[in-house]
């Protein structure tokens, strides 16, 4: 005989796979499963919902299940020892539990067992799901659950009841299902309210209770420790916003900067991939006001107390524009990394913490100018100076060809492995050229004349073994943004010229909606810096300016994407980081906390009045659909005037009370309305769980009705 045989019990029975399947997608929709880890679980839950449920569980399928269970727990906490993923090995080990509850789901305990590790995976998508698709899954999770409750509430009372309770509830339980939905949405917006005032009271810890992001998350191409040509050619569709960014300027930089954002560059080229080889470190020292100032070649920083609250910038002889700066705070996503993105020339940065776990970060130097930060996993916001100026042609060609520092010898060096085809190129290019400049426009205007694509087009030449730099400068002539930078570092490289590449974001899109600048991964970019003695490094961009803003054409944007940026970007900084000064800063605008210390009755009075209005529109709302319910169902009207008139006489139905037992309670208290009442409850209670019922049936139960009102009339003319 199978376990589930009734039609209640196979509605229990899908609810609670469904509780369990939404509870999961929490956590899968922010990559904490792996997906074998999913596929597979998935297809067992399949396997154990095709397969007949045996009306009990075997001694020996339970041993089995307790062996296998008591393994993958030694396993689990044997993955967390040596990996230290705790929490990945946790999920695994849910999963399998849900697994080994489904094929073993006979009786009402383990459905709540069901609910139990649904309820357990809610949690852990709250760590570590920072998407909006939580709220939304948790709305539904709440009402799936309470329908799952319900039901099995109802199947636990047939099965202590006995059999013939059991069909008698199944088959009343079926009828009223419109009915036990509406108890489940009632209990579901119950417990949205007080979860709600919950963490509106007792504020998180900011960032999240643990982080907000995904667990793991692959690391992005161009900021690894190696880059290989191609990389961004898979990205540039891509419209994930990872980054937001508030200047601290009143220049109106329009709907698109030009800004290059700095991650990380590389003085190390080999068969297609750049690596660190021998760069330096960057040394990072305190700077003005909480900054951590880069020092320049001679070991000074370059940040200087200014007259206001903002720092100065150290000019540069012989570059005029070298005091142009831009102040931003960025809201960097986790990518997986520990770059800090900083426009054009990085100058200093200081960190923004929103909790005490932002407050650990630090800030620390990498290789090239970059600005690294070791942190806890989760999104990183901070504040950046950099200067934004470009020396101009006149100034770059008054360097002439300065001598190259011993510190920077290793960006001059010929690269090795490539064919003498390579450096014939390089020298042929610059043979007039008289000064570095004029060999760096020599090779970016060479450059110029190639085609940007996404398509690498295939060379017989890299077929045969050859660098894929070679196919690109002497066959196709076509690549995208690394191939371009990659070129022009290499082509400088083999005339002395000390160059380097940088990988990063190109420009930045403005959210009219949320009055920020947003960085998408389509944006994604490289570039190359030319040293030019006192001038420092100076940035060159060889890719054609089509394929810098190639990535604009990234699906939905800027249209609804806009919307769903600022809003996310609005949910996690109000829901995901809320923290005690967000509360702080929400009871102010609720007039419960106030800076000008009014009375106390003046604090609240924006609160009473919001609460009143909330009052009065709950009220209108369920009048409404009161009135709504009896246009809908005449047959409630009938049963409100016979309800009426028996309170009247002193009969009032009791809440555990169903229509016909009421009935047979005011006819034993008054036989003479005994066959009227009797009559109209038998009716009325068949009709309430039924669909509208035809007209005969509607002047059927008014006739009842109104026989029950005149032998309330007689009796009392009696």
């Amino acid at each position: 005989m199978n376990g589930v045989d009734s039609p209640l019990q196979r509605l229990r029975d899908r609810m609670s796979l469904a509780q369990v399947a939404v509870a999961t997608a929490m956590v899968a929709f922010a990559g904490g499963i792996a997906p074998w880890s999913l596929a597979l679980a998935t297809l067992l839950c399949i396997w154990a919902f095709v397969r007949p449920l045996p009306a009990t569980t075997s001694k020996a399928s339970e041993r089995a299940w307790t062996l296998l269970v008591a393994l993958a727990l030694v396993g689990t906490l044997t993955r967390a020892f040596l990996t230290a993923e705790l929490l990945d090995a946790g999920l695994d080990f849910l999963l399998l539990l849900v697994v080994q509850r489904l094929f073993n789901r006979q009786r009402a305990r383990e459905h709540m067992q069901l609910l139990l590790l649904g309820s357990l995976l809610v949690v852990a998508g709250a760590v570590i799901n920072a998407g909006l698709n939580y709220p939304l899954l948790f709305a539904v999770y709440l009402v799936v659950a309470a329908m799952t409750l319900l039901l099995n509430h109802l199947v636990a009372e047939g099965e202590r009841l006995g059999a013939r309770t059991a069909a008698t509830l199944s088959r009343e339980s079926m009828r009223a299902r419109g009915f036990l939905w509406r108890a489940a949405g009632q209990v579901a917006a119950i417990a949205a309210v007080g979860a709600v005032i919950t963490f509106v009271a007792f504020p998180r810890w900011g960032v999240g209770a643990f982080f907000r992001g995904g667990l793991a998350r692959d690391s992005k191409s161009g900021f690894s420790s190696t880059v290989e040509l191609g990389d961004f050619g898979r990205i540039k569709t891509d419209a994930t916003v990872i980054m937001r960014i508030e200047p601290d300027t009143r220049i109106d930089w329009g709907e698109r900067t030009d800004w290059h954002l700095r991650g990380s560059s590389f003085d190390a080229y080999s068969e297609g991939r750049w690596s660190h080889d021998r760069d330096i470190e960057t040394t990072i020292a305190p700077g003005p006001y909480g900054y951590r100032s880069l020092l320049d070649i001679r070991g000074a920083p370059q940040l200087k107390p200014g007259r206001s609250a903002l720092p100065s910038i150290l000019p540069v002889p012989g570059f005029a524009a070298s005091s142009d700066a831009l102040l931003a705070t960025v809201t960097l996503e986790d990518l997986g990394v520990d770059v800090l993105f900083v426009a054009s020339e990085p100058l200093a940065v200081r960190l923004s913490p929103r909790g005490p776990i932002e407050q650990r970060a630090q800030v620390r130097g990498g290789r090239s100018d970059e600005i690294r930060v070791d942190k806890a996993p989760g999104p990183i916001r901070y504040q950046f100076v950099a200067r934004i100026g470009s020396p101009t042609n006149a100034e770059l060609e008054a360097v002439g060809d300065p001598p190259v520092p011993d510190a920077f010898a290793a960006y001059a060096l010929e690269i090795p492995g490539l064919s003498a085809e390579v450096t014939a190129l390089a020298r042929s290019l610059t043979a007039d050229a008289t000064g570095r400049n004029a060999k760096v426009e020599a090779i970016m205007g060479h450059l110029a004349g190639f085609t940007y694509t996404l398509e690498q087009p295939p060379s017989a030449r890299v077929a045969d073994g050859a660098d894929p730099l070679e196919g690109f400068l002497f066959d196709t002539q076509a690549g995208h943004c690394e191939y371009f930078a990659s070129a022009a570092v290499v082509l400088l490289r083999q005339i002395g010229v000390p160059a380097r590449l940088v990988n990063g974001y190109y420009g930045a899109h403005y959210n009219s909606v949320g009055k920020y600048y947003a960085v998408r991964q389509a944006d994604a970019h490289s570039w190359i810096e030319v040293h030019f003695g006192q001038l420092g490094w100076v940035t060159f961009d060889p890719t054609p300016p089509g394929g810098r803003t190639f990535g604009d054409d990234a699906q939905w944007w800027p249209g609804a994407s806009e919307w769903i940026d600022a809003v996310r970007n609005a949910y996690l900084d109000w829901v995901i980081d809320y923290d005690l000064g967000k509360q702080l800063a929400l009871f102010e605008n609720l007039g419960m906390r106030d800076r000008e210390a009014e009375t106390p009755l003046l604090r609240w009075r924006s609160l009473l009045f919001a609460l009143l209005g909330l009052g009065i529109v709950g009220w209108i709302a369920t009048r409404g659909y009161r009135w709504r319910r009896a246009r809908a169902r005449p047959d409630f009207v009938f049963w409100r005037q016979v309800a009426a008139r028996l309170a009247r006489r002193g009969f009032v139905i009791e809440e555990t009370e169903s229509p016909r037992r009421f009935g047979m309670r005011v006819a034993a208290a008054q036989p003479a309305l005994a066959e009227a009442v009797s009559t109209f409850m038998r009716l009325y209670d068949a009709s309430r769980f039924a669909p509208p019922g035809s007209a005969e049936d509607l002047v059927t139960l008014r006739d009842a009705a109104r026989a029950v009102l005149v032998a309330l009339a007689t009796a009392q003319r009696g």
